[in-house]
């Protein structure tokens, strides 16, 4: 694949996590009390599970461009 394949790629999917958390319609969704979940409200935990999955996202991005030697 070419870089910029795999960077639409990735760029395309942490826009797709970070916009449940950015777009009102979207939010609306995850914006509730109930249930608790390890402790946290609902909406608490959601916003922990974004941040966690872009950082993991973020993480795979940066090892397959060090494999593919892209990195300067």
């Amino acid at each position: 694949m070419r870089r910029g394949t795999v960077t639409l790629i990735f760029f395309c999917s942490i826009w797709a996590v970070l916009s449940t958390i950015v777009f009102p319609p979207f939010f609306r969704f995850f914006n509730r009390i109930d249930p608790w979940v390890i402790g946290l409200p609902f909406v608490q935990f959601w916003i922990l599970l974004v941040v966690l999955a872009v950082c993991i996202l973020l993480t795979i991005w940066y090892k397959v461009e060090e494999k593919r030697g892209e990195l300067e």
